[in-house]
């Protein structure tokens, strides 16, 4: 009788732990700072000692992060942060394999935002989660040779 206690209150447990982690949600929005613009593409990632966590940007700038091997979110702690985006140009030239598509003979990429922003040592951005906030906006510069006028 004690072991089937045991065994469904251990079934119980885990299954009430399922999900469990120490880890924050956190995500946020990145615009450009000269005129609220989203950033439209990239990925920013944050750095704290070997813990390193990643996150897509969308169209409309929005981010989310996460530890893939600890699910969803962060643990608590001080991070460097990095974003890299640049924008991707494929440049065609005549199908000459024939399968009636334009072959891809080059790409070119230009970054969309100051070069600074690519390294966590140089982005002058760091970040804290302490489990109250989990939103962290972004205002970052253009690249100065794609920047609107």
């Amino acid at each position: 009788m004690m072991k089937r206690v045991f065994i469904i209150v251990t079934l119980f447990v885990s299954i009430a732990c399922i999900g469990c982690s120490n880890n924050v949600p956190f995500g946020g929005r990145i615009t450009f700072e000269d005129n609220g613009e989203p950033l439209p593409e990239g990925t920013i990632g944050f750095v704290s000692g070997t813990n390193q966590a990643r996150g897509d940007i969308d169209k409309d700038g929005k981010y989310t992060l996460g530890f893939e091997a600890e699910g969803n979110g962060l643990p608590k702690g001080e991070y460097k942060v990095y974003i890299q985006a640049v924008q991707v140009e494929l440049q065609t030239g005549p199908d000459k394999n024939g399968d009636g598509d334009p072959d891809i003979i080059g790409r070119k990429e230009t970054p969309l935002i100051a070069k600074k922003y690519a390294n966590p040592d140089t982005s002058g951005l760091t970040v804290t989660v302490d489990g109250k906030t989990n939103v962290f906006d972004i205002k970052v510069e253009r690249n100065t040779a794609t920047q609107k006028k």
